[in-house]
């Protein structure tokens, strides 16, 4: 199993949501798995607070709910959201 690697907003900018949202569930495991075994240490602050904002901005892009329900039944006219990089859209 390859070693778990955090998230960078460079990297994020990179990525296409569709590619974002595996590294995100890994992620957020590896920070609530600190969280709850009371490990964060000095420093992981700054480090989770840009994942929350990769985060957020991958899984909440300020959509109406039409807009993302029509995304979640693959309704959209505009399938880049998925498939472009964050960076591309402008995004992140």
């Amino acid at each position: 199993m390859a070693r778990f690697k955090r998230l960078t907003v460079e990297e994020a900018r990179t990525l296409s949501r569709e590619q974002l949202l595996p590294r995100i569930e890994d992620e957020q495991k590896y920070w609530y798995r600190l969280m709850n075994r009371m490990e964060m240490r000095v420093g992981d602050d700054a480090a989770f607070r840009t994942f929350n904002e990769i985060m957020h901005i991958v899984i909440g892009p300020g959509l109406s709910v039409s807009d993302t329900l029509a995304l979640l039944q693959d309704e959209s006219r505009d399938r880049d959201h998925w498939t472009k990089p964050l960076g591309e859209l402008g995004d992140l």
